[in-house]
C-alpha cells in the first residue's frame, strides 16, 4: 500500500514538472494593440475629392515696357546699302571704238574716178574678274575704186584679234585702262590696168600690174593701247593716249615687210 502511494507521488510530480516545461517554452502572448480612432461618419457627407493644380499662366503677349527687344511685330529688317555699279566690276561688257559698221560710194562730177567700200568691225570686252578684261574684235572690209588713172582696184579684208586689258581706277571718273592685243588680217587685192606699164605701191614694196593682177598680204600683229577714260556720265566713257603696233609677220606675197606704229589715238564708248 505504500509502495502505490509513492508510485503514485512521483507520477504526480513528475506531470506537473513536465507541465511547467511546456508553459516556459511557449511565447509569451503578442500585446493588444488599440484600434485607431476613426472620426464619426456625418450622415448626408459628401466625400472629399482631390482638386488638381491650376494650369501655368501663359507668358503676356506683349513684353514688359522698357525691354530693347521690345516690338509689337515683326522688327524691320535693315536697309542693304547696294553698292553703285561702275566700270571695270565683274560681269559686265563694254563696247568701245572698234565697234564700227559703215556703207559708202564716192563718186564727181567729172572724170571716171569713184569708190565704195564696206566695213564691218563688231568688238566688245568682258570682265571676267574685277578690272580684269578679256576682248575680242572681228572686222570685214571690201572696197573698189576707180583713180584718174584709169587703174581699178578692188579688195578684200577678213582679221580677227584678242587682247587682255587692267582697268585702273585713278580717281572718282578717271581711270587708267591699258590694253595688249594679239591681230591676224588677211587681205585679197585685185588691180585691172588698161595698159601695161603701170606698178603699185603695197606697203612699202613696188609690183608691176598688168590687166588683171592678183596680191596676198598676211600679217600678225602684236598692238597695244594705253587710253585715259573720262567718264563723263554713268555707263559712258570717252579715252585718249598713246597706241601702237608691230608686225610679227607680215608679208605680200613673198615679200617681207614687217611694219611698225607709234602714235596716239581716241576711243569713246559705253558699258552695261
Amino acid at each position: 500500500m505504500c509502495r502505490r502511494r509513492s508510485a503514485l507521488i512521483v507520477v504526480a510530480g513528475l506531470a506537473v514538472w513536465f507541465q511547467r516545461a511546456a508553459a516556459a517554452d511557449e511565447p509569451p502572448p503578442a500585446p493588444a494593440t488599440e484600434a485607431p480612432e476613426t472620426a464619426p461618419e456625418t450622415p448626408g457627407a459628401a466625400a472629399i475629392t482631390t482638386v488638381p493644380a491650376p494650369p501655368p499662366t501663359p507668358a503676356p503677349l506683349l513684353p514688359p515696357r522698357g525691354d530693347p527687344q521690345a516690338s509689337v511685330g515683326d522688327p524691320e529688317p535693315a536697309e542693304k546699302v547696294v553698292a553703285e555699279p561702275r566700270f571695270g566690276d565683274t560681269g559686265q561688257v563694254s563696247l568701245n571704238g572698234a565697234l564700227s559698221a559703215s556703207i559708202g560710194h564716192l563718186g564727181y562730177e567729172t572724170g571716171n574716178a569713184s569708190s565704195t567700200s564696206v566695213s564691218v568691225e563688231p568688238a566688245f570686252d568682258y570682265f571676267s574678274a574685277p578690272n580684269f578684261s578679256q576682248g575680242v574684235s572681228v572686222f570685214f572690209r571690201y572696197g573698189q575704186s576707180t583713180p584718174g588713172n584709169g587703174v581699178d582696184v578692188d579688195y578684200t579684208s577678213l582679221g580677227v584679234s584678242g587682247r587682255i586689258g587692267k582697268n585702273i581706277w585713278m580717281g572718282g571718273r578717271v581711270s587708267f585702262w591699258p590694253t595688249l592685243a594679239l591681230g591676224w588680217w588677211r587681205n585679197w587685192l585685185h588691180y585691172a590696168a588698161p595698159t601695161s606699164g603701170f606698178g603699185v605701191n603695197i606697203d612699202g614694196r613696188s609690183f608691176p600690174i598688168g590687166s588683171s593682177s592678183r596680191f596676198s598680204e598676211t600679217a600678225l600683229t602684236l598692238q597695244v593701247q594705253a587710253p585715259i577714260l573720262f567718264h563723263v556720265v554713268r555707263h559712258f566713257f570717252v579715252g585718249f593716249g598713246p597706241d601702237g603696233y608691230l608686225d610679227v609677220v607680215h608679208t605680200v606675197e613673198t615679200s617681207t615687210n614687217r611694219r611698225r606704229f607709234l602714235g596716239a589715238s581716241s576711243t569713246i564708248g559705253g558699258w552695261f
